[in-house]
């Protein structure tokens, strides 16, 4: 269902000072277990201009499962290699041609 799909896959906080991560790119596949994604990583960091910092480049990420949050579908046309970050009030967003954007965390948190 979700291979081959752009996603976005944002993790669990394991204690409330961990940094918001969420990975952004084309699942290559997935079980009951992982995710597989070809993409890039975004972390929700203060010392960064626009409050994330985000890989420079893709790379193979597996995911276990149980460390998700959520998963959002993105469009197929979706460009990793161009993210844009919005911010509205304290929550940072990827911003997403044709749909919703998408939620990757609050300025506070990181």
């Amino acid at each position: 269902m979700l291979k081959d799909r752009m996603i976005r896959v944002k993790l669990k906080k394991s204690f409330k000072e961990q940094r918001p991560i969420s990975y952004i790119g084309k699942c290559t596949a997935f079980s009951d277990y992982w995710v597989v994604m070809e993409g890039r990583a975004l972390m929700v960091a203060r010392s960064q201009p626009n409050h994330v910092q985000v890989d420079k480049d893709r790379s193979a990420i597996l995911v276990p499962r149980d460390n998700i949050e959520s998963i959002q579908v993105l469009p197929d046309g979706f460009d990793i290699k161009k993210i844009e970050i919005l911010t509205e009030g304290q929550q940072l967003h990827v911003k997403v041609e044709g749909a919703a954007d998408t939620y990757i965390g609050e300025i506070g948190e990181g």
